[in-house]
């Protein structure tokens, strides 16, 4: 008779606890995809005024490829 009631109180609680982690996973992939994204666009910007500067000071920067 008790058996009924107990079986759905772990299942009910072990989809909870997996739902639980599923979105705590996927909230923090989420943030650090964004984080990751920011950081890139950041380093973007400075190696673009890496290289206007470079250009302004030693010319056309894309002639001196290492080889």
């Amino acid at each position: 008779m008790l058996d009924r009631p107990l079986l759905i109180v772990v299942l009910s609680t072990s989809l909870g606890l997996i739902g639980a982690v599923s979105y705590a996973w996927a909230s923090w992939t989420t943030e650090t995809l964004i984080s990751v994204d920011k950081r890139t666009a950041v380093m973007a910007t400075q190696i673009e005024y890496i290289k206007l500067e470079m250009e302004k000071a030693y010319g056309n920067v894309q002639a001196y490829k290492a080889e």
